[in-house]
């Protein structure tokens, strides 16, 4: 029976002052680990700097970053070993493991952040009025919130005439 490599994502946070090469020595040992294990990064973020919920090893602040990987299952526990090694550098770190699906929609997201860092959208000319879109169930954010906002409008519109009729 073969071992068949599952699906990771790992989440690490450094200190903020850390240096580029002592990072740099961390992430290739978490690369050495996983290709030893015949595995492959899917996708390695820096995710954001970001302040703590409460102060670890003197720090308020840190810098998440996010790792998502194919390997065999002991790269997790390798993985690990080499984040607890660097406790002073690693404030907290976690390890998940995710289905294929997951770990497929964060590398295509990472691959839509590529192309909109090199171009920019034209500035518009002039702002169309508000289009109420049909929501549909493949409804996108952005139009949930248009819609919303137009009916929160409609109904703030509805109220100031009910209470002008009310006054008379």
């Amino acid at each position: 029976m073969a071992i068949t490599p599952n699906y990771y994502e790992t989440l690490y946070v450094t200190r903020p002052d850390l240096q580029e090469e002592a990072l740099a020595t961390i992430q290739n040992k978490l690369q050495d680990s996983i290709s030893t294990n015949q595995g492959e990064i899917i996708k390695a973020e820096k995710w954001a700097e970001r302040p703590l919920a409460y102060e670890i090893q003197d720090h308020k602040r840190g810098i998440y970053y996010i790792l998502v990987f194919k390997a065999l299952p002991d790269a997790s526990k390798e993985i690990e070993k080499h984040l607890q090694f660097y406790n002073t550098d690693i404030l907290r770190f976690m390890t998940l493991k995710i289905t294929e699906e997951a770990a497929n929609k964060s590398k295509a997201s990472q691959e839509e952040k590529a192309p909109k860092a090199e171009t920019t959208p034209a500035p518009k000319a002039e702002e169309p009025e508000t289009v109420k879109p049909e929501i549909t169930k493949e409804a996108t954010t952005e139009e949930v919130i248009v819609e919303t906002e137009a009916n929160v409008e409609t109904a703030q519109e509805a109220t100031t005439t009910s209470e002008e009729g009310g006054n008379q």
